[in-house]
């Protein structure tokens, strides 16, 4: 309570908590209430919720803000004492116990910023520090600029305040105050937070460098082994911020003794190149790069008066005390290439001032025309993958074809172009889809990666090739997979472990059945039902539940067959013909031309490629016509008119070919050139737009380096642990999979997905929290 100079003591409800005893004079007398002649009670202990902020010499008058340290004792912070400084006090059990102004603030303020200093105290709260160190408070100033924060040391004489060194600068200040966060995230955070702009931003310790203003090295005696050389030029690597400055002296002579006693010669001041280093073999690292705004770059020089077999060079560097300039590299070229030595006449040498200057003037081009010259003479590094520059990669990866993704960093695009003659080698294998695809995704791929695998290699883990072949051993329905139509679902389903129909039961064999599982279905009219081919319309669900579980798989052509077929019918082709699709050869030659019509034009590609497929199997078993006549007892003149039966073959032959095309070949025909291609991931705490990007990208890099008559899909590790698709020891591990705490974490309300986490333990729930379960 500002305005009475008073602090009240709640509890977490906002009710009263009384804890600091009544002053003498405010407490009730013991006689107040007491009969007459009756012996005197004690007085009962009062107690108030508040206790007021005592004002004397030093403040006290001006209680702004205030903090609760870890023993209960309560700092308060007048904003300004009787020195105009903001004062800091403690209270324990409401008696004032230590007080002292924020005045030594000035031993840490810079000296040319004492005069006219002053710390009006705004805000205060308490910083996180270590256990064992003194209690820190952090002190907003009333212009909200910044803060300074104070360690608080209690005892003899009462409180003491020692000024902290730091930075603790304040953007926008809105001026409710600043609070305590929690722990420190980062380095400098002080764990608090401050309002700006309607938004709570940590409060950070900023770092603040101080350099001094200029400073001088000396390098070590250079020789270049030829009297009176002409030093050429020098060259710096580094950065000169603005405001700095890097003056370069020199001095040079032919005997090294002499170099003591001869003074530095001023050179003029470096510039910058605009292209980067003069070595052109220099594409990464201090100098590669420029930067004009930053001064970053390569900083150049033509000496002027070094001329001697030794010389030495004095480089003074000088800065506002906010900057300096950073020098990682030095190069002195020499011996200079005249060019009015090599190409002009004598005559233009006579007059010496003249000459010097020409040979300076000369000097200019030289350096550059020598520039370009070394990087001709460098050509040959634009054709290593580990020197070219980034820029030239897509240039260099066109040599060999490749055509690298700009999505891919450029570490990864030069290891692709390193290893793109084993990836051709490999290309079209599982080992190239599985390579081209560590490339784009891994972190690290070894030169020993891209050898054939050895046994010992095929180890359960990283980007894996599951060919579908490989688990084709059963029908996929078999597997564990509920197919429906073409489409494989995830449901699993139980198959039982009855013996299943084979040819040699016969047509009547499998009628028997069929029967038997409508009986048990309750369907009317069981007992003299047929199996047919194609599904019935009123009972398609059980008689696929049947083919899966008697066949291992369902028929589907001629299915799709009859479905063409009737289409054909409906449009108006195939006139005296009936619904069905016929079951021998039609008796006329009109129906015979509308049957050769359907084949050859009326039918999709996809499915006449699945009617050849048919036709050709028919064949290869039976070679001539006349045999696969006699066999079936029917008159079909080719076997490229052959439809597949909407009838279960009564022969042997025929039902035999049936049986084998619709239960070994279709199913091995459905998982030829097929794969898939497995990504590692974390389980369910992988995000969801990092792993949509992979798979996005894995999906590109496969499509590319996959046989171009093989179809795949891109799927995560854990799409692979299904029954008949994971195989111990090389798709699997032990473990204790789902129950692993690591792949379920506790479910955080608006953050956890159901699924993909657990339910916390009771004993990890605060007493004041509802448990939520069932």
């Amino acid at each position: 309570d500002r305005t009475h100079g008073r602090v009240w003591m709640l509890d977490r409800r906002l009710g009263m908590h009384a804890v600091f005893p009544v002053e003498a004079g405010e407490a009730p007398r013991a006689g107040d209430f007491a009969s007459p002649g009756a012996a005197p009670e004690p007085a009962p202990l009062q107690r108030r919720p508040w206790f007021d902020v005592l004002l004397d010499a030093a403040g006290g008058s001006d209680p702004v803000a205030l903090d609760v340290l870890a023993d209960d004792a309560v700092l308060v912070l007048d904003g300004a004492g009787t020195d105009g400084f903001a004062l800091l006090s403690i209270y324990e059990q409401g008696q004032l116990t230590g007080r002292a102004s924020t005045r030594v603030a000035l031993d840490v303020i810079d000296p040319d910023e004492v005069p006219g200093f002053v710390l009006r105290g705004f805000d205060c709260a308490l910083q996180a520090v270590a256990a064992d160190g003194p209690a820190r408070v952090v002190v907003a100033s009333h212009e909200g600029n910044q803060c300074l924060a104070f360690d608080l040391h209690r005892g003899s004489p009462g409180l003491v305040l020692e000024p902290v060194k730091s930075f603790l600068p304040m953007r926008r200040f809105g001026g409710k105050g600043i609070v305590r966060a929690g722990v420190p995230s980062v380095k400098g955070d002080t764990g608090l937070l401050y309002d700006s702009l309607g938004k709570w931003l940590p409060l950070i310790e900023q770092r603040r460098p101080r350099f001094a203003p200029t400073a001088a090295l000396t390098t070590p005696v250079f020789d270049s082994l030829e009297p009176a050389c002409v030093w050429h030029r020098l060259v710096l690597d580094g950065c000169v911020p603005g405001g700095c400055q890097v003056r370069v002296e020199t001095r040079a002579a032919d005997h090294e003794d002499d170099l003591a006693l001869l003074p530095f010669n001023a050179e003029p001041l470096p510039l910058l190149r605009p292209d980067g280093s003069e070595l052109p073999w220099l594409r990464c690292g201090p100098g590669a790069a420029t930067d004009l705004a930053r001064g970053t770059g390569c900083w150049e020089l033509l000496f002027q008066r070094a001329r001697g077999q030794f010389m030495q060079i004095r480089l003074t560097l000088s800065g506002d005390e906010l900057a300096t300039p950073q020098l990682v590299a030095l190069r002195a070229w020499y011996a200079r290439f005249s060019y009015a030595r090599q190409y002009l006449p004598a005559v233009y040498r006579d007059d010496a001032d003249s000459a010097d200057f020409l040979e300076r003037f000369l000097a200019n081009f030289e350096g550059m025309f020598t520039s370009l010259e070394d990087r001709i003479a460098a050509a040959s590094a634009l054709f290593d993958v580990r020197s070219a520059p980034a820029d030239t990669l897509d240039w260099l990866a066109g040599w060999l074809g490749l055509v690298l993704d700009p999505a891919m960093s450029e570490e990864r695009r030069r290891q692709l172009i390193r290893f793109a003659i084993p990836l051709y080698q490999y290309r079209g294998t599982t080992q190239g889809v599985r390579l081209a695809v560590q490339l784009a995704l891994s972190s690290g791929v070894r030169p020993e990666d891209f050898a054939l695998p050895a046994p010992s290699q095929r180890q359960p883990y990283g980007v894996r090739i599951i060919e579908r072949y490989l688990t084709r051993s059963l029908p996929r329905a078999l597997l564990g997979e509920t197919v429906v139509g073409d489409t494989a679902r995830d449901a699993p389903r139980f198959v039982s472990a009855a013996q299943r129909w084979a040819p040699g039961d016969g047509a009547e064999g499998l009628h028997l059945r069929y029967r038997a599982r409508l009986a048990q279905g309750g369907v009317a009219g069981a007992e003299s039902a047929l199996f047919k081919p194609v599904p019935p319309a009123a009972r398609a669900d059980l008689w696929s539940v049947f083919c899966v579980a008697e066949l291992g798989s369902v028929p589907q052509l001629a299915s799709a067959l009859q479905l063409a077929w009737s289409n054909y019918r409906q449009s108006g082709g195939a006139p005296g013909l009936a619904d069905e699709l016929p079951a021998n050869w039609p008796a006329n030659a009109t129906q015979q031309d509308a049957w050769r019509k359907f084949i050859a034009s009326a039918l999709p590609a996809s499915l006449r490629r699945w009617l050849a497929r048919w036709q050709a199997f028919i064949g290869r078993r039976h070679v001539r016509i006349a045999d696969y006549q006699l066999a079936s007892g029917l008159d079909w003149p080719q076997f490229d008119l052959i439809p597949a039966p909407i009838v279960l073959p009564g022969r042997t032959g025929a039902l035999a070919d049936w049986a084998l095309f619709e239960t070994r070949l279709e199913p091995m025909a459905a998982a030829a050139h097929r794969f898939s291609v497995l990504l590692p991931t974390t389980g369910p705490l992988t995000d969801a737009g990092a792993l949509a990007q992979d798979i996005a990208l894995a999906t590109r890099v496969v499509r590319l380096a996959k046989p171009a008559h093989t179809s795949f899909d891109v799927r995560q590790y854990w799409a692979l642990f299904r029954l008949g698709q994971a195989r111990l020891g090389l798709d699997s591990l032990l473990g204790q999979g789902s129950r692993a705490p690591e792949l379920a974490p506790q479910i955080v309300v608006g953050a956890g997905q159901v699924g993909a986490g657990r339910v916390a333990s009771r004993a990890v729930v605060p007493a004041d929290r509802a448990q939520l379960e069932c």
